[in-house]
């Protein structure tokens, strides 16, 4: 009798874990989520050769713009600096540049010294800048007939 009394506890005790941990239940699924990583990409119009000026005199300035676009999908910031590729340094030393964007100034001093301050673009979106070359009124003979070959380098970082 006692075996019995603990048989029929023993599945009572069973049947009420088992219907405790009867719940309903569901699920839904959200599939094909992709995560991509933003880009950073800039290009020029024109190309090549945006501030060359075949006849610069003393106390001349000449502009010449330069578009840069943000062909990436992030937002950055744009700097511009320039480098001597050949030519003379007396004159390449005597050179300005003033560059605007948007009507300010991101830089005004000499050319060997250009470095803008940062220009934001947004993505799809574009900025020109306006170099203006100057040769300063002091420049003498020795400089007549001289060149310099100068690259800018347009630079960009993504916006923090």
């Amino acid at each position: 009798m006692r075996r019995i009394i603990l048989f029929a506890i023993g599945v009572l005790a069973a049947l009420a874990v088992g219907a405790a941990g009867a719940y309903f239940t569901a699920q839904a699924q959200v599939p094909e989520n992709v995560i991509r990583a933003g880009s950073v990409a800039v290009s020029t119009e024109p190309t090549a050769a945006a501030i060359s000026i075949d006849a610069l005199a003393p106390g001349a300035t000449v502009t010449k713009p330069l578009t840069v676009v943000n062909d990436g999908n992030l937002p950055v910031a744009v700097v511009v600096t320039a480098a001597k590729k050949a030519g003379i340094t007396d004159f390449y030393q005597a050179l300005t540049c003033r560059v605007v964007s948007d009507g300010l100034a991101v830089y005004d001093g000499p050319m060997t010294a250009l470095k803008t301050s940062p220009v934001v673009l947004q993505p799809g979106t574009r900025s020109q800048l306006q170099f203006g070359i100057g040769l300063p009124t002091t420049a003498g003979n020795t400089l007549a007939g001289a060149y310099a070959k100068v690259t800018l380098y347009v630079d960009s970082e993504q916006v923090r």
